[in-house]
């Protein structure tokens, strides 16, 4: 799975901002706590008009998730 890597102050400022009544940015830690954006298509195009677009500029890159812990019993 591909997302793009955003700065921890990115991630902090952006989360739970939304884009429009429905979508907001919601963004996910890795293995390595660093913080991922992943965009559908159509949050790709309904962003790129507006002041978030920069975000569209950043390279995809491999997302590793953290291990689910185990459930106990």
């Amino acid at each position: 799975m591909e997302g793009r890597i955003v700065t921890n102050q990115q991630a902090e400022e952006l989360q739970g901002v939304f884009l429009d009544s429905d979508t907001f940015f919601n963004f996910v830690q890795d293995i390595n706590d660093v913080y991922f954006l992943f965009l559908s298509e159509q949050d790709a195009i309904d962003i790129a008009t507006t002041e978030y677009a920069y975000l569209l500029e950043i390279p995809l890159s491999e997302y590793i998730p953290k291990p689910t812990p185990p459930i106990e019993n």
